[in-house]
């Protein structure tokens, strides 16, 4: 009599299983995707109570559950964004996402559920959860071996740069020119090692100790550009700054971001070019999109996402100076702050380096 009505609701919802039951608990009618789903042939279920389908031990929960459903029938998702398991004929155990609706036919009323295996999503989530997991730790390994590497090493650094000090000092009259030239490669290379030392002990405190304050940008920037003066006025960089947001995010990452930034800016120049910088910030949906750009010699398409892993180059120490870590530290301390980072740029028309900050207002 009501079979032509709830037939049309039974297969309204397309691949998934749809099983109908009374208020008692019971199953009315199935459609034919709870064989695939359940192993059950059509009609098997019919009269059985819903619980047949639920494992062992969560069966006298359910009919709790089941029973407050129909004081108060809603239509309801389950499962979603947890893990909710259905039992198969055969007793095995599967992940499900399952749809509640109340129907009313012919004066009864009826709950018809969607049922969804989501065994295999289920099981994705968790080995990306799992690699995810993996990824964290090793990176934490990863960095507390680069602050403990770098630290342990300035003691017998320092040492080494005193001791080239004195032979260079106490010793320059009795050098013939090769000692003194070895002596000038030390020290050279000493002072590589000191800055390789610094980067990574500055990379590897990146996101330990953040403290969300007040940054008036405007403010900041012009901090670090008067920090910055010396190397500003030697190389005679013009630098023009828009007007910058208040935001409430981490002043100490967010001062290393700009200085690192502005440093490659100001370093990576075609020679006999005085460098142009311009540093502007746009409100863009709840975040501040930040560029630094400058008319330096650029960067080819192909190495726009390598110059953001560490001790990535493409230069040699002849052409351009450096560690390959500052713009590592620009991607970490961009993640830290929530945001992201990216570059573009032509070979000899300069770069724009952009990044993103949550909008956060104080």
């Amino acid at each position: 009599m009501f079979s032509n009505k709830i037939y049309q609701e039974v297969f309204r919802s397309g691949p998934d299983a749809i099983i109908v039951v009374n208020s008692e608990g019971q199953v009315i009618m199935t459609n034919d995707r709870v064989k695939e789903v359940f192993g059950y042939e059509k009609g098997e279920l019919k009269g059985q109570m819903i619980e047949v389908l639920v494992p062992g031990r969560f069966k006298q929960s359910h009919i709790h559950y089941r029973n407050s459903y129909h004081q108060e029938p809603v239509v309801r998702q389950m499962g979603s964004g947890r893990e909710l398991l259905a039992r198969r004929k055969d007793g095995s155990e599967f992940f499900v996402e399952i749809s509640l609706s109340p129907v009313d036919v012919d004066n009864e009323k009826l709950v018809l559920a969607a049922i969804r295996d989501v065994t295999e999503k289920i099981m994705i989530n968790q080995k990306l959860q799992h690699s995810l997991d993996t990824i964290e730790k090793k990176n934490k390994e990863l960095e507390q071996f680069a602050y403990v590497a770098s630290h342990d090493l300035q003691e017998p650094l320092h040492t080494i740069m005193s001791l080239v000090r004195l032979l260079s000092l106490e010793y320059k009259d009795r050098l013939d020119e090769h000692a003194k030239e070895y002596i000038r490669l030390m020290s050279q290379t000493s002072e590589r090692m000191k800055a390789l030392i610094k980067d990574l002990l500055d990379y590897s405190r990146v996101g330990q100790a953040l403290n969300r304050e007040e940054v008036d940008c405007d403010q900041l920037v012009d901090s670090v550009l008067n920090d910055m003066s010396a190397l500003i006025r030697n190389s005679s960089a013009h630098i023009e700054v828009s007007k910058l947001p208040v935001l409430n995010t981490y002043a100490t990452e967010l001062r290393q971001l700009f200085q690192n930034l502005i440093s490659n800016a100001i370093k990576f120049q075609k020679p006999g070019v005085r460098p142009q910088i311009e540093i502007k910030a746009v409100p863009e949906d709840n975040m501040w999109q930040f560029s630094v750009s400058d008319n330096g010699i650029g960067i080819a398409e192909e190495d726009q996402e390598k110059v953001f892993r560490i001790f990535t180059r493409l230069h040699s120490r002849k052409e351009y100076d450096g560690t390959g870590i500052g713009l590592a530290q620009c991607q970490k301390i961009v993640d830290a702050l929530g945001g992201r980072i990216w570059v573009e740029s032509k070979p000899g028309e300069g770069s724009t380096f952009y990044f993103t900050i949550p909008e956060n207002k104080a």
